[in-house]
């Protein structure tokens, strides 16, 4: 086999197919290249390639220059004769997907796991040549010349770590084969570098009497225990003993008087599936105690399987431990825990210590046992923890010993390694389920599994049980269960079978709770399935501030997990889908009164913090807004920072608010969720979240318009009357519609709007639905009815005193005389709409106003001075974050440049144009842009490229049912068919 395509372990390399090196270009996209390699065929988000390529701080053009290092990447793999079809690009990120072989990180490890299969056969040789191999790939460290990146430590740690293991190993199997000469050099040039090795030093000890050379082994031997002594104040451990006493001639004695290891581990689960970084990092934990103890503690949520694990690893590393292991189960959860002297006197039995002689204080109990322990290596388990204050007592103080403890809890006070056991990953979860039902029923369930699997939320306790259930019942499906499972409150009852069962692991770590963080466990069964922010949580819970303790308990006992810190610097905390279920059986259990007012409280926050948001938005012309004022609580800690950053935060808060809406209207709140509904109307708008904007709207009016909405609705702050939330939600409507080439609808929603804002006096609210129907005539040509619409809008605006509308109907009147094409009559409405933008600060409008303002230019035959307007609106939107506005901004942009003869400009604007309208639902602009790229492609010969846009864009236009622009592309098609 030649050598990897890819290599990573060492400096970065890539190899042509004839074998020669490839250059790939400069540091960042190298960069590129390594962090897809490091993740062979997974996704790479654009975010952490912007953390790898800018530490410090990513430009203002970030995505757009990392789309440049992989078209760089692509042409430099592509002229070297590299297959690129592996890297793909996705909607958020990148994803380079090769045979393991091309690369030498899996191809490493694959020869890694070939050669542990051989030792564990018993075939040395085999076992040695695949080590070798292995180790092989190595030229030097990992990305040895490029700089380092926080993103890769993680996986360049585990391979390193893996090459340790390896190479150590390695030295072992020679050892076995008696392949001494060379191995006693490289056993003494490793213990210059690291002399308290005692197995290095066991190794030579041997090495040198396997070779004759018994002297120099006894002098090795005298040389181990004066560095062990002068450094560590320790003997030598009992493996190292028993090689001096071979080499030195009394090992027939010793070895008689040497009593059996003792080995208290329960038995091995046969069926131990998955959870292979946790395993693999334990085993290099608890195999690094040598001159000094180590202490591991395994924490996780009910169910997650720590005890399985540990008695998993236990059993891998006991060959580590020559002189035993010990178990106990402290029953740290149960109403009586163990304590640690009874513990003590337990273990000290175990080591041969007999009942008369074991001390009666906790203290002289404690010395006793890490006074035998001080020249021994024992593996001690700790099953179920309660606290540090329980295991401290029972840790050694000296010597090579480990102690792996296992607790629901993190215990961050002990002198640990600490270990955090998640759910599992779903491929072991799915893994598990196939050892316990047979793999031959999971293929034929088919999407089934993963039914099954989400309603397990990938708990190994309750993947368990489910396979169990389903191995008991060989006349069930697995959609049968998966069925059972899809009710959330049911879903509990279904994960139980026998001695195992969900909710009583649940109610083990809940019964343990105090007051406050009991009561926060039961606020998560009544917020959304989302990872939500502290405050919200206090919110919830009627505190007047966001006091940690309760999320704090919980998180200390693995019931809440902290899942992101949110852009805002806010931790983002979520529970368990089957905790979840649990906390919403206890919220249940509750008064209804109690329930309804956390629910308003928490539907209160948010709609002033909506509200705050929407009022700093960059665009502020959707819907109609109540006074902005400062929530109180726990919440007004954040309203500074919403304010400043309002964009983030509802980007950040958006499926806690869309779902707040869905709540609000199952409870009646009809009012509550119409406020909200219109808060995030701008905010959808800029965004392109189409489809939550039509469907919390829908919601809300459907619910309006119903015989119970007709009951007097709740007090809100600062709600609007009834009337004027529903007009709002029309004319929202209204404008989603147009975008969507909805015209009839959006017509019609624009009307009603108007109608009930003009009953109930709201000129401003009039002006804005009327701008809207205005912009519908406007584009289905209608320019007579269009201007008359937007100047009855500016009448409007300005008896209402509204500047910021004014701007707006400015603006809106240009635009029916740029349809017209007559510059000159537009250009004094858009003087008129720029000073209006700048005098009220709205940088959004302006960019809007630049856009129009660009067409009066190249109207006028001034393309230069159209491309500049155009440039600054895009700076514009860029700088406010609205991405929907500025990809319509590219694509004029694109437009113009075609016509202007840069197709090579062209295409790569129009090309990401039509992505963006193509993702936000606007069909009209997509047919535009793919008809463009087909006139493109045409004029620069490649025919069959201009094809596929021209098909684009005709099937685009049919479904809009414009029959003039199709039979326009029809014609295009044929004439180059």
């Amino acid at each position: 086999m030649g050598e990897p395509t890819f290599g990573v372990l060492g400096p970065l390399q890539v190899r042509s197919s004839s074998g020669g090196p490839v250059p790939v270009g400069g540091p960042k996209p190298r960069a590129v290249l390594a962090t897809l390699l490091l993740q062979p065929g997974g996704f790479v988000s654009l975010d952490l390639l912007t953390e790898v390529l800018w530490p410090g701080g990513a430009p203002r053009s970030a995505v757009a220059n990392v789309r440049t290092y992989v078209r760089t990447l692509r042409r430099a793999l592509t002229a070297a004769g590299v297959p690129t079809g592996g890297l793909r690009t996705e909607p958020a990120g990148y994803a380079l997907d090769v045979p393991s072989h091309e690369v030498d990180l899996p191809l490493f490890e694959q020869r890694l796991h070939d050669a542990r299969l051989a030792d564990e056969r018993g075939d040395a040789t085999a076992a040695l040549r695949r080590y070798e191999a292995a180790l092989g790939l190595w030229r030097g460290g990992v990305l040895a010349d490029l700089p380092p990146s926080v993103v890769w430590d993680p996986a360049v740690t585990r391979v390193e770590e893996l090459r340790s293991v390896a190479a150590d190993r390695c030295l072992e199997v020679r050892l076995r084969l008696g392949d001494y000469p060379p191995l006693v050099a490289e056993l003494r040039t490793r213990l210059v570098e690291d002399p308290l090795r005692e197995d290095l030093w066991r190794m030579l000890v041997q090495a040198l009497h396997g070779a004759g050379r018994t002297a120099e082994a006894r002098a090795a031997y005298a040389r181990a225990e004066r560095t062990l002594a002068a450094e560590l104040g320790v003997e030598p451990s009992a493996p190292l003993r028993t090689v001096g006493a071979e080499v030195n001639g009394y090992a027939g004695p010793r070895r008689a008087t040497t009593p059996a290891p003792v080995c208290q581990l329960p038995v091995d689960v046969p069926d131990f599936t998955g959870r292979a970084e946790e395993v693999a990092a334990l085993e290099r934990r608890l195999s690094a105690a040598r001159g000094a103890p180590v202490v591991v503690v395994v924490s996780g949520p009910p169910g997650s399987g720590k005890s399985t694990l540990a008695v998993h690893v236990a059993h891998r590393v006991r060959a580590a431990f020559p002189d035993g292991q010990l178990f106990v189960d402290l029953g740290g959860m149960s109403d009586q825990p163990r304590q640690p002297a009874d513990v003590l006197a337990e273990m000290l039995r175990g080591l041969g210590v007999i009942d008369g002689a074991i001390p009666a204080e906790l203290g002289e109990r404690a010395a006793l046992f890490r006074s035998r322990l001080a020249q021994r290596r024992f593996l001690i388990v700790l099953d179920d923890a309660g606290d540090g204050a329980q295991v401290r007592p029972l840790l050694p103080g000296t010597g090579g010993s480990a102690v792996l403890v296992s607790s629901r809890r993190r215990l961050p006070g002990l002198p640990a390694h600490h270990c955090p056991l998640g759910v599992m990953p779903l491929d072991d979860a799915r893994a598990l389920l196939a050892t316990i039902v047979g793999p031959d029923r999971l293929r034929r369930a088919g999407a089934d599994t993963d039914r099954v699997l989400a309603g397990c939320g990938a708990l190994p306790l309750a993947v368990r049980i489910a396979g169990s259930r389903l191995a008991n019942r060989p006349g069930w499906t697995l959609g049968t269960l998966a069925d059972f499972l899809h009710d959330e409150r049911g879903r509990l009852d279904q994960l139980r079978t026998g001695e195992l069962e969900v909710r009583a692991s649940a109610e083990l770590s809940y019964r343990h709770l105090p007051g406050p963080a009991a009561e926060t466990f039961r606020v998560f069964g009544q917020l959304p399935d989302e990872p939500v922010a502290g405050w919200l949580v206090a919110v919830a819970a009627g505190h007047a501030d966001e006091r940690p303790g309760g999320l704090e308990t919980l998180l200390d006992e693995h019931l809440v997990e902290v899942v992101a810190t949110d852009p805002l610097g806010l931790r983002r905390f979520r529970m368990h889908d089957l905790l979840r279920c649990y906390a919403r059986e206890l919220a249940e259990e509750e008064r209804a009164a109690v329930r309804l007012t956390r629910q308003l409280r928490s539907f209160d926050a948010l709609i002033a913090l909506a509200r705050c948001a929407n009022a700093a938005m960059p665009t502020r012309f959707l819907g109609v807004l109540g006074e902005a004022v400062p929530p109180t609580g726990p919440a007004a800690a954040v309203t500074p920072a919403v304010r400043a950053r309002p964009v983030a935060w509802l980007e950040t808060e958006r499926r806690v608010l869309v779902a707040a809406v869905e709540s609000a209207l199952r409870l009646g709140e009809v009012a509550r969720a119409a406020e909200l509904a219109i808060e995030l109307a701008s905010f959808f708008d800029m965004r392109g979240y189409y489809d939550e904007w039509l469907r919390t709207h829908r919601l809300v009016l459907d619910a309006m318009r119903a015989p119970s909405a007709s009951r007097a609705p709740s007090e809100t702050p600062n709600g609007a009357p009834p009337d004027a939330r529903a007009a709002a939600l029309l004319r929202n409507l209204g404008q989603l519609h147009l975008y969507q080439d909805r015209y009839a609808d959006a017509v019609a929603a624009f009307v009603a709007s108007r109608e009930i804002f003009a009953a109930l006096g709201l000129r401003s609210g009039e002006a804005v639905a009327a701008v809207g129907a205005g912009s519908v005539y406007r584009v289905l040509g209608d320019l007579d009815a269009a201007l008359d619409t937007f100047a009855e809008s500016l009448h409007d605006f300005r008896a209402a005193g509204d500047r910021h509308g004014e701007a707006v109907a400015h603006n809106a009147i240009a635009s029916v005389w740029l349809e017209r094409r007559d510059p000159e009559a537009a250009a004094p409405w858009l003087a008129g709409a720029l000073e209006l933008s700048r005098d009220v600060g709205d940088r959004h409008r302006e960019a809007q106003v630049r856009r129009r303002i660009a067409v009066l230019h190249e109207q006028r035959g001034e393309p230069q001075a159209a491309h500049g307007e155009l440039e600054r609106a895009l700076d514009i939107f860029d700088e406010l974050a609205d991405t929907h506005c500025a990809a319509y901004v590219r694509q004029s942009i694109g437009e113009l440049c075609l016509r202007q003869g840069n197709a090579g400009r062209a295409s790569a604007l129009l090309v990401d144009a039509l992505a963006a309208q193509r993702q936000l639902g606007d069909r009209r602009a997509e047919a535009r842009v793919a008809c463009l790229l087909g006139e493109l492609h045409r004029a620069t010969g490649r025919e069959h490229t201009a094809r596929r846009y021209f098909h684009r864009s005709l099937s685009a236009w049919r479904r809009l049912d414009v029959r003039d622009q199709a039979e326009l592309v029809d014609a295009k098609l044929r004439a180059v068919r």
